[in-house]
Formats: structure tokens, C-alpha cells, sequence
């Protein structure tokens, strides 16, 4: 008997607890609508289009070709990939001559984001510009980003695939961590490897603003795609201003760590190339080129302005509005410069010069 009045304050207890629940989460609810304004402007939510038609992620290049300033942040992030392919001779390859010979393109993309940048390298790349087949591996360490990515590709390939662009099987994403290649799973080791296969003509390293990130250094990933690869490498990247004041020296190693960066992994222009030249790259014909001022100021104001028209909406930039103070500070203290990275190989610099 007292067994069975045990059991039933438990079941009592058990009722109660639940009805209690129950009760909360109703005044809850019904707090939270009594307090939404139905004729405020938080159905923009409803509004929005989904999926997101974008989802660029660099710094941008903020100057269009005629000069001009560029206020879209889709065009300024893929202007500032044309720029780094142009820079690197991809964009402006012969195509269409019967007397050319056919060539091909393999890339390493490190850090691809959510599949715009892959996508827009294969529009750059089309056979009319002289390129006959395409190869590319995409490493992020972002499992958020390679699930977006692979939506992005999934929907972009029913697009190319009537427009005769490149099947499925030229491209491979893979979650790893660039910055250590002996990390690499065999899977990944196995597809990054292929693109040295010798019937790419051109073989390519592409890093679009996230070298300065890596840990422990470039050094490995460098080394990695001049010696094992044989490829180029082309990178959006950030290098220490040698004429900044020591103080502002400081302040820029303090601003890296809270970024998340190596204490030693801004490096001044020549110290730069020297290690590019230890990891098996050629002095002479490795630039690299600043381009600052079309950079730091125009994403700056783009966040301000981003900023202000989003509050319109009570929605905030949140830590975008810091790194908008950060890069204008870039732009006027000129402690670091924004600047695109040409390297080629030893071989390649003597095919080049025969």
C-alpha cells in the first residue's frame, strides 16, 4: 500500500511538472506575441529571397575597369578574383585559333567560401579563353561553408549543363585544413595530387584573402604546390607596411592575434617573397602588387552603408561594424597593405623566359 502511494506522488509529481511546463511555455508565447508589433517591419524576414542568390566572402576590389567606383559587394568580391586571375595571365590566354594547341587548367583553390568564387573562376574560364579543360580542388575548414558550397555547385552545374559547361567530376571539395597538407586525409591528399597530372598545361595554387589566417605559417601550403604540385600560386593577401611607425607595428601584431592570426604572420613585401623563394619559387618572376587603395576604403564604406540601411530594419552588422573600423584604419594609417600575389615556379619561370 505504501508502495502504491509511492508510485502515485510520483505520477502526481510527474502530471504536475508537465502541466507547470506547459503553463510557462504558454505565457511565454503569448508574451511574445502580445509584444511583436504586427505593423512594424520584422516581416522582412517574409520577404527575403531564399536561397541567397550570393554569398561572397573577401575584401572586394572597389574600382570597376573604366575607373569607376563599385558600391555592390558581389561585383567588388568578384572583380577582385578577375583582377588576381588577370594579374596571373589566366584572363587574357589566346582561344579560339585553330593554331593554338589545346590547354588545360588545374586549381587548388584554398579557403573557396560557399561555391561563388569556384563558380565565377569556371565562367573566367571558358574554352574561348583559350583554356580546353578544367580541373579543381576546393579545401575550407568550414563544414557550414562546404555544405553551402555544395548546394551552390549542385545548382550552378543544372545551369552549366546547358551551356556546355564543366561536368561534375571537375570539381571536388573537401573540408581540411589547407595550411597543414600533412593533415590531409588520403581521399583529399589523392584528388589534390592529381591536378600535377602532366596533361594540365597550367597548374594553379588561387588563395583569396585567407592566407594571413593560417597556422602555423603559408610556409607548409607554399611549399607544398611549388615543390609537389609544380603550380603557380596566385593570392589576395596582407602585407606589413616596412615604413609604418613602430607603434602602429605593435598595434597591427595586437590586431592579428584577436583575429586569430599567427603572432609572426604579417610579413613586409620582402620578406614575402624571400619566402616565397625558400618554399621553390622564382625571385624574378614572382610580383607582388599593392593595391590598397582599391580596397580598404571602399569595403569600409560599404559596411558603414550597409549598416545604415540595415537599421532601417533593427538588424545590426554585429562584429562586421568593427572589422569596417578596422579596415579604414588599414587605409589611413597605412600599416598594412592589401596586395595580390603573382609566384611561379622555378620550371615554369624557364619555360616562360625559352
Amino acid at each position: 500500500m505504501a508502495a502504491l502511494s509511492s508510485g502515485g506522488q510520483i505520477a502526481l509529481a510527474f502530471v504536475g511538472g508537465f502541466l507547470a511546463a506547459l503553463l510557462v511555455m504558454a505565457v511565454v508565447a503569448f508574451s511574445f506575441l502580445r509584444s511583436s508589433d504586427a505593423y512594424g517591419l520584422g516581416h522582412w524576414k517574409l520577404n527575403a529571397k531564399m536561397p541567397l542568390s550570393t554569398m561572397w566572402m573577401n575584401l572586394g576590389y572597389w574600382t570597376n575597369a573604366k575607373g569607376e567606383p563599385i558600391h555592390d559587394f558581389e561585383e567588388a568580391c568578384s572583380t577582385l578574383l578577375r583582377n588576381i586571375l588577370d594579374r596571373a595571365g589566366i584572363l587574357n590566354q589566346p582561344g579560339g585559333r585553330p593554331q593554338q594547341p589545346p590547354r588545360s587548367l588545374a586549381v587548388l583553390d584554398l579557403g573557396f567560401g560557399c561555391g561563388d568564387q569556384t563558380f565565377e573562376l569556371v565562367r573566367l574560364t571558358r574554352p574561348e579563353r583559350g583554356w580546353d579543360a578544367f580541373r579543381y580542388v576546393g579545401l575550407t575548414l568550414s563544414r557550414v561553408q562546404i555544405q553551402a558550397a555544395r548546394r551552390c555547385v549542385a545548382r550552378e552545374q543544372l545551369l552549366a549543363a546547358a551551356d556546355n559547361g564543366p561536368d561534375a567530376d571537375s570539381f571536388q571539395l573537401f573540408c581540411a585544413d589547407a595550411a597543414r597538407p600533412g593533415t590531409w586525409d588520403e581521399r583529399t591528399r589523392a584528388a589534390v595530387e592529381a591536378l600535377a597530372d602532366e596533361r594540365y598545361a597550367e597548374r594553379w595554387l588561387l588563395a583569396l584573402d585567407c592566407l594571413y589566417h593560417f597556422k602555423p605559417s603559408r610556409r607548409p601550403v607554399f611549399e607544398y604546390a611549388a615543390r609537389r604540385l609544380r603550380a603557380n600560386s596566385m593570392a589576395f593577401d596582407l602585407v606589413l607596411n616596412e615604413n609604418a611607425s613602430f607603434g602602429d607595428k605593435l598595434r597591427m601584431r595586437a590586431v592579428g592575434v584577436m583575429m586569430g592570426c599567427p603572432v609572426d604572420t604579417f610579413l613586409t613585401e620582402k620578406e614575402y617573397l624571400d619566402q616565397l623563394v625558400e618554399c621553390g619559387y622564382d625571385r624574378e618572376s614572382s610580383t607582388i602588387s599593392d593595391i590598397s587603395e582599391h580596397v580598404f576604403s571602399g569595403v569600409s564604406g560599404f559596411i558603414d552603408s550597409q549598416e545604415r540601411a540595415l537599421s532601417q530594419y533593427s538588424v545590426t552588422l554585429g562584429g562586421y561594424k568593427l572589422a569596417g573600423r578596422l579596415f579604414e584604419w588599414f587605409g589611413r594609417s597605412k600599416v598594412v597593405k592589401a596586395v595580390i600575389v603573382v609566384a611561379r615556379t622555378r620550371e615554369d619561370a624557364d619555360l616562360s623566359s625559352s
